[in-house]
């Protein structure tokens, strides 16, 4: 929509304030976008949106455009956002990890806490990010503990990816089967290799302070095979049947759309 408006726009003049409200436009939404639950159908979305912003401003400058004198802070700012969306859907199917496994047992999973002992220190939803202040979707949650904290497998599964993943620094994800897994990011050892075989409360890395982090703490994320996040609070000890990947808040198990 926004480079359809642009290819209208160019026969305004230079000094129009619709050059503007365009990218007034096209920066509100992609803000908006950014406090969403993401979906992993979402990454090309977001990967275009950064590079028609980069294209398009550069565009503009070289045209001259009346444009506001904040416009390029702005455009870094949300093209900062954009990134951590990227970073963060790809996660669900970081290069390297392996082709997601079929549930072995008709037995319900039950996740189980990664760390003897919980402290929620940023809970599942929208937040102000710690980092830069704007506000995002917060895909997981991070639990508080000091560098060294033993972590451990939520649930029996396979490791299909242990290694380092861009902002989540050291990184693995464990594949419960059903397409459900579960994430474990900015560990300071990986004590598991891919294609490994956990079981539950299995030691699998050390909590760390290690990608983009403010401090030592484990961010823990569930992810389902349709590409979604789901809330790890909601699902803890909940028996999910094979099908099942999210409660309602009355505690009924919803199915998985395929």
């Amino acid at each position: 929509m926004f480079v359809s408006a642009r290819a209208v726009l160019r026969a305004v003049p230079p000094t129009a304030s619709q050059h503007g409200e365009a990218w007034d436009e096209v920066l509100e939404q992609i803000d908006e976008a950014c406090v969403q639950r993401p979906v992993a159908t979402d990454l090309g979305a977001f990967v275009r949106a950064r590079v028609i912003l980069e294209v398009e401003l550069e565009n503009d400058q070289r045209r001259r455009l009346a444009l506001p004198d904040d416009l390029a802070k702005r455009v870094r700012r949300t093209l900062l956002a954009v990134d951590e969306e990227v970073g963060e859907l790809r996660m669900i199917a970081a290069p390297g990890t392996l082709r997601p496994s079929p549930r072995l047992t008709s037995v319900p999973l039950v996740l189980r806490q990664p760390l003897a002992s919980m402290m929620v220190s940023s809970p599942f939803g929208v937040r102000t990010d710690p980092i830069n202040g704007f506000k995002r979707f917060h895909a997981g949650v991070d639990l508080g503990a000091s560098e060294g904290v033993m972590v451990y497998a939520s649930a029996p599964g396979t490791v299909v990816y242990a290694g380092w993943q861009g902002g989540y620094g050291r990184h693995i994800v464990v594949d419960h089967g059903d397409g459900i897994r579960t994430h474990y990011s900015h560990l300071q050892d990986l004590f598991v290799r891919v294609g490994q075989l956990v079981d539950e409360r299995e030691p699998m890395g050390a909590v760390g302070n290690t990608g983009r982090s403010t401090g030592p703490h484990l961010h823990f994320a569930v992810t389902n095979a349709a590409g979604s996040f789901l809330d790890p609070l909601i699902l803890l000890g909940v028996p999910l049947p094979p099908g099942a990947v999210e409660p309602d808040p009355q505690g009924t198990p919803l199915a998985m759309s395929r």
